[in-house]
C-alpha cells in the first residue's frame, strides 16, 4: 500500500521526502529511474512515469520564470512542479497524452492528515487548497494545491485508500519583501571599481553568496519598490537594475572576505539584471583590469571569469604580479 503525505512545499513519497521544484535526479535518488515523454509543442514539458506506482511527475524549463518570480528557483535543473496521482483509470488527467500502466493504489493525506470533502471547491471544477498553523501559530496556506477528479458526490477515501484521480501542483506565494532599496553612501570607506563587470562578480560573492552585501537585490522585490511596471520578460539588460549596482557602495572592511571569483552564466547577479539571459554573448566579460582595483582585495588569490583566449592573455600580465590565479 502506498503512501503519500502532502507537505508545505514538499511530498512524502513511500517516506521519501521530495521538495518542490525537484530536478530528475533527485527523482531518480528517489523513486528509481521513469519512463520519459517530453511534449516539444509548448516547450519541453516532460512526463516523469513510474509505472508500478501510478504516478507521474511534470515539469518544463519553461516554468523557470515563473519560479523565479515566486522565489522559489533553485537553479535550471529544478523544474519538475506537479505530480498526477492514476487512480482510477480515467484519462481525463492525462490530457491527451501516454498514463502510466498500473493504477495508484494507496492513501493520499495532507499534513498527516486526510482531506475534508467539504472543504474541496468545486465551484473551480474541484480544487483543494490545505490551511494550516505555521510556527508561529497564524493561519498558513499550503504551497502545493490540488486537483481533484471525480464530482462532489463521489466518495474520497475508500477505507485506507484515496480513490479519486488528483494533481498535485507546486504552487508557491511569493513572499513580501522587507528590503529597503533606498541607495545611501555609507559614512565609511568603500570600494572603488575601474570596471563595472567586475564590480559585479564582486557584488555576486558577496551580496548572493556569502550574504554579507545588503540590500540584498531582488528585480521583482525592486520593481515592486519602485512601483514599476517593467518588462522583466526579456534578455536584454534592465537599467533600472544595471543603475541600481552602478550606484550601491561596496563597504572596503569587506574586501577581506574575497578569496576567489567563480563567474557563472546562473549566478543570481546576472538573473536579476537580465531575467531571461541565456549566457551565451559576452555582455559580463571583463576585458580589462587595473592593478590599483585589484590591490583592494588582499586575500584574492583564484579567479574564474569571463573572457576570451585573448583577453585573458592581458589579464594574466596584470593578476599575475599581484599573485592572483586566473582561468575561465
Amino acid at each position: 500500500m502506498n503512501q503519500i503525505d502532502v507537505l508545505d512545499d514538499a511530498i512524502n513519497v513511500n517516506g521519501h521526502l521530495l521538495t518542490f521544484p525537484l530536478s530528475q535526479d533527485e527523482l531518480e535518488g528517489a523513486l528509481g529511474e521513469p519512463r520519459l515523454d517530453a511534449d516539444e509543442t509548448h516547450g519541453k514539458h516532460i512526463r516523469y512515469i513510474y509505472d508500478e506506482l501510478g504516478l507521474v511527475f511534470e515539469g518544463s524549463p519553461a516554468y523557470l520564470s515563473n519560479l523565479k518570480k515566486k522565489k522559489a528557483y533553485r537553479d535550471s535543473d529544478h523544474f519538475i512542479i506537479s505530480l498526477t496521482l492514476f487512480v482510477t483509470g480515467d484519462d481525463r488527467f492525462s490530457f491527451g497524452r501516454t498514463m502510466p500502466d498500473k493504477r495508484y493504489a494507496g492513501d493520499l493525506t495532507y499534513f498527516g492528515g486526510r482531506i475534508d470533502p467539504g472543504k474541496i471547491c468545486w465551484v473551480a471544477g474541484g480544487s483543494y487548497e490545505h490551511q494550516y498553523r505555521d510556527a508561529q501559530g497564524k493561519n498558513a496556506k499550503g504551497h502545493v494545491t490540488g486537483m481533484i477528479g471525480g464530482s462532489s458526490e463521489s466518495p474520497v477515501y475508500d477505507g485506507d485508500s484515496f480513490c479519486r484521480d488528483v494533481i498535485l501542483t507546486f504552487a508557491p506565494e511569493r513572499p513580501k519583501s522587507t528590503e529597503n532599496y533606498t541607495v545611501a553612501v555609507p559614512d565609511e570607506e568603500c570600494l572603488t571599481f575601474d570596471n563595472f563587470n567586475f564590480k559585479l562578480a564582486v557584488v555576486n560573492e558577496l551580496m548572493y553568496k556569502q550574504e554579507v552585501l545588503k540590500p540584498y537585490f531582488d528585480i521583482y522585490d525592486y520593481m515592486a519598490f519602485k512601483k514599476a511596471h517593467w518588462n522583466l520578460e526579456s534578455d536584454k539588460n534592465i537599467k533600472a537594475a544595471v543603475d541600481f549596482f552602478k550606484a550601491l557602495p561596496v563597504p572596503a572592511r569587506l574586501a577581506g572576505l574575497v578569496t576567489s571569483i567563480d563567474m557563472d552564466g546562473s549566478d543570481e547577479i546576472y538573473m536579476n539584471i537580465a531575467p531571461e539571459w541565456d549566457g551565451e554573448d559576452d555582455r559580463f566579460d571583463i576585458d580589462k583590469l587595473s592593478a590599483a582595483e585589484l590591490r583592494q582585495f588582499p586575500n584574492l588569490r583564484k579567479m574564474t571569469l569571463f573572457a576570451g583566449d585573448s583577453q585573458l592573455v592581458k589579464l594574466r600580465k596584470i593578476c599575475d604580479p599581484l599573485g592572483i590565479e586566473i582561468d575561465h
